[in-house]
């Protein structure tokens, strides 16, 4: 990642932290005041992309560092552990408001009628955080798409699934204004399965960054099919392909003929390696072996 790109994509963190103490305060104060259970539980989720900001803009300083003595692979995977982390986090607020939404549903049947309406402004409030959150999530896509920034592009699908919450606050509220007060409960609890569903899919994935988990059986199909077309390999013996991050690591056993001399068999080897880093951009660095293999 380059010095500018650097800068950016921090500056999209920052932007996002701000935004998020701004929604977060917003919702929580009005989702008290105005009597919603559904603006409360969008603002608690908003606190805790607070935390999410907090932690990224941390770890990133670690992630950014070049390779070192210690860490000669680089430290990315430090991402890959706030991905992780991140994960847990979004788990942990999707159980609390989904068990607060569930009991204060039981609440309405038990005792129906018994709690007023939310205060009509915790709509209008609810329209506004929204129209902030979509501005926010395309800012991210962007960015994501621009710098391939798997962390922003985390963030990103976190404030789509944000948009999507808000926009159930949004219309359970505007139903309570009829008189149907259990529907911003249910806003809550739908609010909550959201991000119980992004927090699955986001440990899932930080756990693959984690593990040096193959890529897909068409990417690494595809990296076969470029080696056999190099000019003197014979046959793949061996070839491994492990995520790093968004990134590739290659290590790849090739057969060439016996006969071939040292110096020959070299440079059949190093069209290998840059032809995969060449034609697949996300491999970092591509290590071969050679095998000879008897002449037929």
């Amino acid at each position: 990642m380059t010095h500018e790109s650097k800068k950016e994509v921090i500056f999209a963190l920052r932007l996002g932290l701000i935004t998020n103490i701004f929604l977060a305060a917003l919702k929580l104060s009005f989702g008290f005041w105005g009597n919603a259970q559904a603006l409360v539980s969008d603002g608690l989720n908003s606190a805790s992309d607070i935390l999410i900001s907090i932690m990224i803009l941390v770890v990133l300083k670690h992630a950014i560092k070049k390779p070192d003595y210690d860490h000669p692979y680089g430290h990315e995977k430090y991402e890959g552990l706030a991905y992780f982390v991140l994960g847990l986090i979004f788990l942990a607020t999707s159980v609390y408001i989904a068990v607060d939404a569930i009991f204060a549903i039981f609440e309405h049947i038990q005792n129906p009628g018994m709690v007023a309406p939310p205060h009509i402004l915790t709509v209008v409030v609810s329209v506004v955080a929204l129209l902030i959150k979509f501005a926010l999530f395309r800012y991210y896509k962007v960015i994501g798409k621009k710098f391939q920034h798997p962390t922003i592009k985390a963030d990103a699908k976190n404030h789509l699934l944000d948009v999507y919450a808000t926009s159930f606050s949004v219309v359970g509220l505007t139903i309570t204004q009829f008189g149907l007060v259990f529907f911003d409960d249910i806003a809550a609890l739908i609010i909550g399965f959201f991000i119980l569903r992004l927090a699955i899919q986001i440990i899932i994935e930080s756990t693959s960054f984690l593990t040096d988990q193959a890529p897909s059986k068409e990417e690494i199909k595809a990296i076969h099919g470029v080696i056999l077309s190099i000019e003197g390999v014979l046959k793949v013996d061996d070839l491994k392909v492990r995520k790093h991050m968004t990134q590739r690591y290659v290590d790849v056993e090739i057969a060439v003929r016996s006969s071939h001399t040292l110096e020959h068999a070299h440079k059949i080897a190093e069209t290998v390696h840059h032809k995969v880093e060449d034609v697949f951009p996300d491999v970092i660095h591509c290590m071969v072996h050679v095998n000879p293999e008897k002449y037929l």
